[in-house]
């Protein structure tokens, strides 16, 4: 068993396309616990098998940023592409800004400038891919100012607190999978790793005196405090905790010793199992995340889901997204 802190990481975006499908798998290949597949060109063919297996989710993570400018026909008349805009302006996992500038187009006395506009569109490939619009690729640029930020971060949390998170649904996410991951293989270490509580304490909680609990012919016994009346082992929710994790971790190690799959063996996991999770959104929607999981403007939130917020708040301050 092993016991850890939450944490959390911000994913920056590579450049081009190639950084949209190498973010896409990054993503992806969390949910698998896959991430050592990963090779400098692993992300285009997992991108492509995404998109032929129709699982689109993950392409959710991959930011699209797409620059278009009116054209100018020869009379100095501006000819906007009215459909491209309207595609992207009325779909809403995608936002749109425009600028509008005066173009020096040519000297004559007569139009010689003209109001031409810009179009900032910031979406993800999914939406590409889902309406058959990948040909608006050719537009493909790198994230300017008047582009809306979506913003990719990773965390490593309980699952109590990944099902809090991913109820904001204008998100999108990828989840590490209890159902594929086998945590009795050598890649986990042969264990399962939890989330310490913010409430836990360590130090009132003898971690070396608690033991996994016996299991005479495959059954559990009837749990017995005896052991830990002594005045220097007193049962404390800290130790109950961690007897609660070993009990389970056992079980399901003892499960999938005894043929189950990893989908089966999973119902005797607790909440407090270690989950990572890709949680990618515009910055208006990590601002409403942080009113309800940081600010608390709906009331308190949970201290483990503050724990994380708080901190994530501040860094999206110190790089001015906020």
């Amino acid at each position: 068993m092993r016991l850890i802190k939450p944490s959390f990481e911000i994913l920056e975006q590579g450049p081009g396309l190639r950084g949209i499908y190498k973010q896409i798998e990054l993503a992806g290949r969390t949910c698998y616990k896959s991430l050592d597949k990963i090779t400098d060109d692993s992300a285009e063919g997992f991108v492509n098998r995404m998109i032929t297996s129709k699982h689109y989710a993950m392409l959710e993570h991959g930011t699209v940023c797409l620059k278009v400018q009116d054209k100018v026909n020869e009379i100095g008349m501006t000819v906007p592409d009215l459909g491209l805009k309207g595609n992207y302006s009325n779909n809403p996992y995608s936002r749109v800004n425009y600028q509008t500038e005066n173009i020096k187009l040519y000297d004559r006395v007569l139009a010689e400038y003209a109001p031409v506009t810009t179009t900032y569109i910031t979406t993800n490939l999914r939406v590409l891919v889902e309406n058959g619009w990948f040909d608006d690729l050719k537009y493909l640029c790198e994230p300017t100012e008047f582009h809306k930020k979506r913003v990719t971060v990773r965390f490593t949390t309980s699952n109590s607190i990944m099902r809090e998170f991913t109820r904001h649904r204008s998100h999108s996410f990828a989840v590490e999978s209890t159902r594929y991951c086998n945590y009795s293989k050598d890649k986990f270490n042969n264990e399962i790793t939890f989330i310490e509580p913010s409430w836990f304490n360590k130090e009132i909680c003898d971690l070396d005196y608690i033991k996994y609990p016996t299991l005479p012919e495959g059954f559990f016994p009837e749990y017995d405090y005896s052991y830990w009346e002594e005045e220097k082992h007193k049962i404390t929710k800290e130790a109950m905790f961690i007897w609660s994790l070993l009990t389970s971790e056992k079980a399901y190690l003892e499960a999938i010793r005894l043929g189950a799959k990893p989908q089966e063996a999973r119902e005797v996991l607790p909440l407090a199992t270690k989950c990572d999770m890709v949680m990618t959104g515009f910055v208006s929607d990590w601002e409403h995340f942080f009113d309800l999981r940081s600010r608390g403007t709906t009331g308190a939130p949970h201290p483990d889901a503050k724990a994380l917020a708080d901190p994530l708040m501040h860094e999206f301050e110190t790089r001015q997204l906020i």
